[in-house]
């Protein structure tokens, strides 16, 4: 039997409940969400996209939302996507190391970005078997975004179980909307080298943009244990982004995306023996769009993606030989614990505790035995932690307009997500995912709105699952409105929580540990203990929104319930994945655009959290206690212009980063080549390590000058 065909068999019964929202569209009437909606939003309000997957002005939209426009993004100096999103209230940014950063809004801020979805056009590049985000690996040049959704609250409703703390959509510009090719490059110190090229056409029914670039960097090169760390990165990505219209009704998509990355590995392994070894990734996706235009008020959208990461890691190690004997690991896996306890006490010059049963006696006896003969003789080889993961999916999506105040979104969608790696897991896990969900927006009469959504979910490891969310939004004047949010969203375990099982075999040993084998695995094997269930979180927002004129403002004051969280250690000495955490947020975000004059512009947020602990352990390091942003940017003229910026965010435990951005740009033509050139600094106010100790830096101060020529 086919994998196809295995799915389908799996799901053909799901399907029933899904039906009614597809077959209402033959009977329907809908508006495509990429026409004009006039009756629902002034044009001169910001458009959101993501928040319910219906075009929406920010006045009627049922979520908080910050957007980040090119004009913006431009101003911030920005060298990638991420620190782009520093100006989002709320959200929380830290490097695990020089080129993996990872975000989380108002709480639980963790090595992986486990709880946020992350878009692209619409399409997640979440990797749900290691609840990763591959920011270094987007084969995106900052140049390319259009803009970028923010969604700060849960939106599982929309696009299901990652959605848990908020969504990023980072929309990039239509092909149809660039006619230029283009050139820049980028250079400063501590290794910082960037190049990007773009070639890009236009024509009545095809246009096309093909984009490459490369990055690279140091990293953080700061004094670590007496040591300079060794963080350095590149990447190099290609991206293929094509419009095809053959008639007025068809719109068709087709993006293609591939990127590798390496980048210098200093602190995975105690016993290796170079202070550094590579960690290479590469990236692939495919993604096609077929957008449907039945009338002017239904549309069908249909999306097939595939994506494919590969993770490869390697590198020399020599452990105590003993800790590699197959004694040991058959301790191990009957009594971790006592396992543990044993090698401590050997390692410490003490007698090993007494044993927990007569079948531990023995392997202890035997295990004793092979210490003595081994002592503190190591062995030397090849460890690695390699794993591959593959996606692929179709969604169908539906948008209707039954009446100028009723309207709607329905869709299905199906994905496969499979993980290979033998450090990590047991064979090769699969989950198959069936979710599908509507989302309505009702207008009772001039003033008030209704807005809701629901979201079902079904996959082969956790119960089905719904998420609904419900908004009402009174609309006080054409600049003003408040809104009432109710929302409930969930999260399911990724692989690695559920069915993770870590196990490094070395292989090339020498010398031999177990007769004449060239192999051997280390002793320490912890796995998951399984049986997880989802994540909840029930939020409670008001928000208040204004727009007029040359000020724009949005208040959210909000409670977040968060409970049977996933929490634990991930380590090889303690694996320990369970759903022990609950806990309250409430606080409250702000945000503000105010263009002072036709020359001068303002942006500034703020949000401050408190929380309350309901079971579990302390988790204040996770939680971001304030954040704040203030940006203002000079325009001297139709070519030059300054900016300058601070970002302030406070943890739980009062950990801080601060840093103050300057940017200045001149503009100048050359023939027909339109020229700009950005001088950039940013100075970090310390040198101390944010969230994790082992991020030192080198140098407080960071410089570049970036030169981009368009023809």
């Amino acid at each position: 039997m086919g994998l196809l065909e295995e799915i389908i068999l799996n799901t053909k019964k799901k399907l029933v409940f899904a039906l009614p929202f597809l077959v209402t569209g033959h009977f329907s009437q809908a508006q495509s969400p990429n026409e004009s909606d006039d009756f629902f939003a002034e044009e001169s309000l910001p458009i959101v996209l993501s928040a319910t997957r219906l075009r929406q002005s920010q006045l009627e939209s049922p979520a908080a939302v910050t957007i980040i426009d090119r004009e913006q993004i431009k101003a911030s100096g920005a060298r990638n996507v991420v620190e782009a999103l520093r100006q989002v209230p709320g959200l929380a940014l830290y490097y695990s190391n020089g080129s993996t950063p990872e975000v989380s809004i108002h709480s639980l801020l963790t090595e992986f970005s486990r709880r946020m979805q992350v878009l692209v056009d619409g399409q997640s590049i979440f990797k749900p078997g290691l609840s990763r985000v591959l920011w270094n690996n987007l084969p995106v040049n900052i140049d390319e975004i259009e803009r970028i959704e923010v969604i700060r609250g849960p939106n599982t409703s929309s696009y299901g179980s990652n959605a848990f703390l908020g969504v990023i959509n980072i929309i990039t510009r239509h092909p149809s909307d660039v006619d230029s090719h283009s050139v820049s490059v980028l250079a400063g110190n501590h290794g910082i080298a960037d190049a990007y090229v773009r070639v890009a056409d236009q024509g009545d029914s095809l246009s096309y943009r093909l984009s490459a670039g490369y990055q690279q960097d140091d990293g953080f090169t700061g004094i670590l244990n007496g040591r300079k760390r060794e963080d350095a990165n590149n990447r190099e990505y290609l991206r293929a982004d094509i419009s095809y219209n053959p008639d007025i009704s068809n719109q068709w998509r087709f993006t293609l995306g591939h990127s590798q990355s390496e980048q210098e590995v200093d602190l995975l392994d105690e016993y290796q023996i170079d202070p550094v070894h590579p960690l290479k990734v590469e990236d692939s996706s495919i993604n096609i769009n077929w957008e449907h235009h039945f009338s002017e008020n239904f549309t069908l959208n249909v999306n097939a993606y595939h994506t494919k990461s590969s993770n490869q890691e390697t590198w020399r190690t020599c452990p105590p030989a003993f800790f590699l004997t197959q004694e040991l690991g058959d301790m191990y896996d009957l009594d971790p614990v006592y396992a543990q306890a044993f090698v401590s006490a050997l390692v410490a010059g003490m007698a090993p505790p007494a044993p927990t049963s007569a079948e531990v006696a023995l392997l202890a006896q035997q295990a004793f035995i092979r210490a003595g003969q081994l002592g503190t003789s190591v062995a030397c080889g090849t460890a690695n932690q390699n794993f591959d993961e593959v996606k692929w999916g179709f969604e169908f999506v539906n948008h209707y307009q039954f009446s100028n105040h009723f309207r709607m979104v329905a869709g299905l969608g199906i994905r496969d997500d499979k993980i290979r790696g033998n450090s990590l897991f047991d064979g090769e896990p699969s989950n198959n995912t069936l979710y599908f969900f509507s989302n309505f927006e009702w207008r009772l009469n001039s003033s008030w709105l209704v807005n809701g959504g629901l979201l079902y979910e079904d996959d082969d490891y956790v119960d089905s699952v719904t998420s609904p969310r419900l908004a009402l939004n009174y609309i006080a004047s054409e600049n003003s409105a408040f809104r009432l949010v109710a929302a409930k969203g969930v999260r399911t375990p990724d692989f690695y929580e559920q069915l993770g099982h870590r196990h490094y075999q070395v292989v090339n040993l020498s010398p031999a540990v177990n007769g004449t084998d060239d192999f051997a695995t280390f002793y320490l094997t912890p796995q998951s203990s399984g049986n997880l269930f989802e994540e909840t979180i029930r939020s409670y927002e008001f928000g208040w929104f204004y727009s007029k004129d040359a000020l724009s403002l949005d208040i959210k004051i909000f409670h977040e319930e968060i409970e049977n969280a996933i929490d634990g250690l991930f380590t090889l000495g303690e694996f320990d994945p369970r759903n022990t955490l609950d806990f309250d947020n409430h606080g409250i975000d702000l945000q503000l655009e105010y263009q002072l004059t036709d020359k001068d512009k303002l942006w500034a947020t703020f949000s401050h959290l408190d929380h309350d602990l309901k079971a579990g352990r302390s988790v204040n390091h996770q939680m971001v206690k304030d954040t704040a942003s203030l940006m203002y940017q000079r325009s001297f003229n139709d070519s030059q212009q300054f900016s300058i910026a601070y970002y302030n965010q406070t943890m739980g435990d009062d950990d801080r980063f601060e840093r103050a951005d300057l940017r200045y740009g001149i503009g100048f033509n050359w023939g027909n080549i339109e020229s700009e050139i950005d001088f950039v600094i940013q100075h970090r106010f310390s040198k101390d390590a944010f969230f994790t100790s082992k991020n030192v830096v080198a140098d407080q101060t960071i410089g570049f000058v970036r030169a981009r020529f368009n023809f």
